[in-house]
């Protein structure tokens, strides 16, 4: 009884000291319980093991992967470490044989610093699961087969089963089977590496779409190839890279390679691939668009800064380490790379090579912009002209053969003839208004294009002329390389001052004849230090000036510029025009005296000349002052054969010579440069070989129409009219006349009449056939 009394006692004693200390009791037990707590779960967390999706940053981060575990450690159990299972070989586990192989069999795999079970495929771990967990869902994030689920076992098996190429199993699965094959290549580094890159190969061909196994897989294939010393296989060069904080291991061993037989890079495709591969390689949008012509571009700009290629200096070596995406191990990769130079850590070179890249962006700016606005036109000459001009022929060979094709209904087999201008553009693919001005930018690229396919134009903003209109005549014609000319070069110059000097005195009486046009290429032809190709050019400028005269200001002014040597010479060559033929007009020697006053030649050798000029085809006197008049004063009647004939009114008009000359108002384009290359002198004049020329089944006149609209193109109405009827025709029956004879050669019409009559310029060559043969 004591004892139970002392003992209710103590306990009525504790309850008493508990209920009056509640507050102090429960906040110890809260302390300690949290202690404990926090203890226990320092003990129980343990690390967890191998990504099943790496992220792609890279294998810069290693994950540590512990030996196993006392529960499942070989050495611990007394179990085995896992063997390798070859291509040929048959394993069963459990009631499922797989074939195939390339995998380790067993409780655990030996790695540098212990040992793992990560991707060892143990035979006494279950893999019964009444559904097999494909997706891998049920896997941890680093997936490990010790660690996995027997459902997902199962999926792991399966996929085995199934020959390893159903892309439905999830990446986690196809991990744990790549562990294996890292761990045999880089850590065993046994005899059947070649079959286990196939098996890479294969398995990135299934799975590549995969960022984190593309990563690892394509990384796993550049190490072992340097592993084995194998051929290096460049992508092509491209503006697209992977991202990543180092250059990528081709370029890099490539490079390498390039340098340890010759320390200078002499590639241009070399330098771009080294620069591109850089780390903070950046280029802009125009670089991007048009990679291609960027390529291009950079090789010509290459060879040109470093004609004997890119000195490289390093002295540090390529040092290879693989980071097992299991992350099991790290180890060094020994083979023939450890003697190349590693380009990966200089600057001093690449900055002169991002300078480069950065000039031919620039370059390649106006072609992007029209790109971007009119991808449609991009191999177009058009787009193709905004080109840097050494580059934009070999990189729009389709466009070139295109607009060739379409010149060539121009030249015809003689390999010259004439059109508008807006014909001509149109053929490049330019956008000409019928009747405006053409951009000097728009000039010079189809100047270019014509270069490109060996044809040359008059008139040729480059060579000194003008731009002409788009409803102006333009004359093509063969020449290599376009027909290249200095046109600073003196005599050319002077020449070229001259013709339009001549132009423009043959026109001043207001009628430019056919014989002052052969007057002027006669003085071409005789002007001594110019070249066969100078001379083409001041022909065909020449024929295409008459047409369409230079402006008189433009020329007057550009005469203030000549030197003292050449301004007898342009004086001379307008005299030599207009004097030519023995009767001069009052407009003719207005324009005379003011040429020698602009030229700061005396007025009174106007006159000397112009007599020197006529004496030469005539002993008769010439007048060329205005007639005095008296009223009521009646003045007799020249006899017909005279050389002048006087009529009432201002200054001695044309006679009847004059008269008989405007049958010819101008020769075909095409017979002008027949013989420009020629050095015989002896050969009768163009227009008395002309004469006799009569198209099959058309007569002399209407001939000579004909041949007048070919080398025209198109003119007036009213011209045209004045032409006919100077050829004793009616102008209407002419053109009726002319088009029934086409109708029967060609099943077209020739002529297109209107306010301006046309000859159709797809029969422009045709007529030009049918006169060489006539001729």
């Amino acid at each position: 009884m004591l004892v139970v009394g002392a003992v209710i006692a103590a306990v009525v004693a504790i309850y008493r000291f508990v209920v009056e200390n509640v507050l102090v009791l429960g906040t110890i037990a809260i302390v300690c319980g949290g202690i404990y707590l926090t203890i226990r779960a320092i003990f129980r967390v343990g690390p967890r093991r191998g990504p099943a999706e790496v992220p792609a940053c890279g294998p810069e981060f290693e994950i540590n992967v512990p030996p196993l575990s006392a529960k499942t450690n070989p050495s611990r159990q007394n179990s085995t470490l896992a063997r390798w299972v070859r291509a040929d070989e048959r394993v069963k586990l459990g009631n499922v044989e797989i074939g195939g192989g390339l995998f380790y069999l067993g409780d655990g795999v030996a790695v540098p610093g212990g040992v793992t079970a990560q991707y060892a495929i143990n035979p006494n771990l279950s893999a019964q699961a009444q559904r097999a967990d494909i997706g891998g869902s049920s896997m941890p994030y680093w997936p490990s087969y010790a660690d996995m689920s027997p459902a997902a076992r199962r999926a792991f098996l399966d996929w085995m089963l199934g020959g390893r190429r159903d892309p439905a199993y999830g990446i986690g699965l196809v991990f744990i089977f790549f562990y294996g094959l890292e761990h045999r290549m880089f850590v065993e580094q046994g005899d059947d590496a070649a079959s286990l890159v196939d098996e890479v190969k294969r398995l990135l061909a299934i799975y590549g779409a995969n960022g984190s196994f593309h990563h690892y897989a394509n990384n796993f294939l550049d190490l072992a190839n340097a592993q084995l010393s194998a051929r290096i296989d460049l992508p092509p060069l491209s503006p697209e890279r992977v991202a990543g904080p180092d250059m990528d291991l081709p370029t890099r061993l490539y490079l390498g390679a390039k340098l340890a037989h010759s320390p200078t890079l002499t590639s241009a495709d070399d330098a771009l691939r080294w620069v591109l591969a850089m780390p903070d390689a950046h280029l802009r949008t125009p670089a991007v668009r048009c990679f291609d012509e960027f390529a291009a571009l950079w090789t010509k700009r290459f060879t040109e800064r470093y004609p004997n290629g890119l000195p490289v200096k390093t002295q540090q070596r390529i040092s290879l380490q693989y980071r097992a995406a299991s992350g099991a191990f790290n180890v060094a990769i020994h083979g023939r790379h450890e003697q190349y130079p590693d380009v990966s850590g200089l600057t001093k070179q690449l900055d002169t090579l991002r300078n480069l890249v950065e000039d031919c962006t620039i370059e390649l700016d106006p072609f992007s912009r029209f790109v971007g606005r009119k991808p449609n036109l991009r191999n177009s000459i058009v787009a193709r002209g905004l080109l840097p001009a050494d580059i934009w022929q070999q990189s729009g060979s389709q466009a070139i053969a295109d607009f060739r094709r379409q010149v060539e209904t121009v030249l015809g087999t003689q390999g010259r003839g004439s059109a508008t201008a807006q014909h001509i553009f149109e053929m490049a693919g330019f956008e000409v208004p019928a009747i405006g001005k053409i951009p000097a930018t728009s000039a010079e690229v189809l100047g270019r294009a014509l270069d490109a396919i060996d044809v040359a134009i008059e008139p040729d903003l480059r060579y000194g002329s003008s731009i002409p209109r788009a409803d102006e005549q333009v004359f093509v014609f063969r020449a290599a390389n376009g027909g290249p000319v200095d046109p600073a070069r003196a005599t050319f110059r002077a020449a070229r001052t001259q013709v339009e000097v001549a132009v423009l005195a043959a026109g001043s009486d207001g009628d430019a004849c056919y014989e002052e046009v052969q007057r002027t290429i006669n003085r071409i032809r005789a002007t001594p230090d110019l070249s066969g190709v100078e001379q083409a050019r001041l022909i065909a400028f020449a024929v295409t000036a008459f047409n369409s005269p230079p402006k008189q200001t433009r020329v007057f002014r550009k005469l203030a510029e000549v030197g003292e040597a050449e301004r007898q010479a342009i004086a001379d060559a307008a005299v030599a025009v207009v004097g030519g033929d023995g009767s001069i007009d009052v407009g003719e020697v207005k324009f005379l005296e003011r040429l020698h006053r602009t030229l700061g030649l005396p007025r009174e050798a106007v006159y000397q000349n112009l007599h020197q000029a006529t004496a030469e085809r005539t002993d008769e006197p010439v007048s060329i002052s205005e007639e005095a008049r008296s009223a009521g004063i009646r003045i007799p009647k020249e006899p017909v054969n005279s050389p002048l004939e006087l009529a009432s009114g201002e200054g001695i008009n044309i006679d009847a010579a004059k008269l008989a000359r405007t049958r010819r108002e101008t020769e075909a384009v095409s017979a002008l440069l027949s013989d420009i290359f020629s050095e015989e002198t002896d050969q009768p004049p163009t227009s008395e070989r002309d004469e006799k020329i009569a198209l099959q089944g058309l007569d002399g006149p209407h001939s000579e129409l004909v041949q007048l609209l070919e080398q025209r193109g198109s003119m007036t109405r009213s011209e045209f009219d004045r032409h006919a009827r100077d050829m004793r025709l009616l102008p209407d029956g002419a053109i009726e006349r002319i088009n029934d004879w086409s109708f029967e050669c060609f099943d077209d019409a020739l002529i297109e009449d209107g306010e301006e009559v046309v000859l159709a310029p797809h029969l422009r060559g045709r007529i030009s056939e049918m006169k060489d043969k006539a001729a």
